[in-house]
């Protein structure tokens, strides 16, 4: 039975992620998805308009992921009665290493892919899947009395997730080994340690401001 347009959509995405995973960017050819997906070239254009269009939908759902990750992280620690900000923010991080390490190669190619290219699905909607995984840290850092207003408080989870963001994907490889993988998340959790407590005192944003009048 054929499948419908939305299903070999479905399919070449599918197949599309995993050339990315294994290979990154430069394994992503048109001629691979159409011969694994039992289609022409051809109709991988027909279904999208080039191979810039296949991967923005690819990281449209990796990024989908990743959030879905992070929500899950959290609920599980809910469920567990875990209040501690700086415990939850770790129980984060945690997630967005297993994903990093579960997906060596698409996830790179992600943060290599520039989004503002002609080919985004639409005006907002790349950049509102960022918006929506700082959203979860600042939801975090909003249950912690450190005294921050809306605006303050997504700049802190910015700040903090970009931070962590950098640790690992730069201390990141897919063959780390164990020494290694050790010394990243001790990195995270003294950034971590550090960034809390000077909310906890007050003084995070105090010092900033102090250095920048």
């Amino acid at each position: 039975m054929a499948l419908d347009k939305e299903e070999m959509s479905e399919k070449v995405l599918a197949i599309a992620e995993v050339l990315l995973n294994e290979g990154g960017a430069g394994n992503l050819k048109a001629r691979t998805i159409a011969e694994q997906a039992g289609i022409s070239v051809g109709s991988v254009y027909n279904l999208f308009a080039d191979l810039d269009e296949v991967h923005r939908a690819v990281n449209m759902r990796l990024l989908d992921r990743l959030g879905a990750t992070g929500l899950a992280a959290m609920a599980d620690l809910e469920r567990q009665g875990v209040t501690d900000v700086q415990h939850r923010i770790l129980a984060m991080a945690a997630a967005y290493v297993q994903f990093v390490e579960a997906h060596p190669g698409s996830w790179p190619a992600v943060l290599a892919f520039n989004r503002r290219r002609a080919t985004r699905p639409g005006p907002d909607a790349y950049d509102a899947l960022l918006d929506a995984l700082f959203d979860i840290v600042a939801g975090v850092l909003k249950a912690g009395d450190f005294g921050l207003d809306d605006k303050r408080r997504a700049l802190a989870a910015r700040t903090l997730w970009s931070s962590v963001h950098g640790i690992v994907t730069s201390g990141y490889v897919a063959n780390s080994d164990s020494r290694q993988a050790e010394e990243i998340w001790q990195q995270v959790e003294l950034l971590v340690g550090v960034f809390v407590k000077g909310l906890e005192h007050g003084g995070a944003f105090a010092h900033a401001e102090t250095k920048s009048a």
